[in-house]
């Protein structure tokens, strides 16, 4: 599959990784869990998204659903959306609809259909590619042959779970290969992944997930930096992507050079 990018996807279940740890250990990408359902933001999402920019590990997300229509998917994906706006994401927005997914509908009185599961993974791609984002899909070997239509997909980036020894679809982007890692700086058990592609590059290059935005941002920082405008860079970062816009920046900047 040529390239292999080693990472990890985790969520509250892996508790408060050591990042440092993590990163010293060789993984060089994290997919974290934003939240799940109807705006249920994971408890550690937080503290994992800011971890992971602080120390500069590229990452990116996935929402487990809980849909039970094409426009519950929809509004999760605008969920997601507005989870991961004050952080820097290299990696795809992913939608995950599994087993759980299917028993929860059912108990709903909702039948998730082939038909069904495929609108939905397509509402809420379709959200967040609308919004500028890079959006992909989950699917293990079952789902991928059985619940969804993987043709009528294929626009979408695939995140491919299968635990074997290869990556039996060349489709995929990144490959979920095991459930049962070993990282140092996480207690217990931790997914682990291949990219087979260089999302930061590619995400970076399309000006996808506000990149190019931000980019924009730190320099107008950096410059105020040296000019002595400001004195502490971290604290208007945290300013930046709350109260300060980018277009504030650059006109202050404006204002300096005369």
């Amino acid at each position: 599959m040529g390239t292999q990018i080693k990472g990890i996807d985790i969520s509250t279940w892996q508790g408060a990784p050591d990042f440092e740890k993590v990163k010293a250990s060789g993984i060089e990408f994290v997919i974290a869990r934003a939240g799940y359902g109807k705006n249920n933001i994971d408890k550690q999402f937080a503290r994992n998204a800011a971890e992971c920019n602080r120390l500069g590990i590229p990452f990116g997300v996935y929402w487990f659903s809980y849909a039970l229509t094409v426009g519950d998917a929809a509004r999760e994906a605008l969920y997601c959306l507005e989870a991961v706006k004050p952080y820097r994401l290299e990696y795809p927005i992913i939608f995950d609809l599994e087993y759980d997914t299917v028993r929860y509908a059912k108990n709903n009185g909702v039948a998730i259909t082939k038909a069904l599961a495929t609108q939905m993974v397509k509402a809420f791609c379709s959200e967040i590619e609308k919004a500028g984002y890079y959006a992909a899909n989950y699917a293990n070997t079952d789902y991928a042959a059985n619940m969804l239509d993987m043709s009528t997909l294929s626009h979408f980036d695939l995140w491919f779970a299968s635990y074997k020894s290869t990556c039996s679809r060349s489709d995929a982007g990144i490959w979920q290969y095991s459930s049962s890692g070993k990282v140092d700086g996480i207690s217990g058990s931790v997914d682990m992944d291949y990219s087979f592609r260089d999302y930061p590059a590619i995400i970076l290059n399309a000006g996808l997930n506000g990149l190019n935005g931000l980019d924009a941002q730190a320099e107008a920082i950096k410059t105020l930096v040296q000019w002595g405008v400001i004195s502490n860079p971290d604290t208007w970062k945290a300013r930046s992507s709350e109260t300060v816009t980018i277009g504030e920046l650059l006109e202050l900047l404006a204002k300096m050079k005369v």
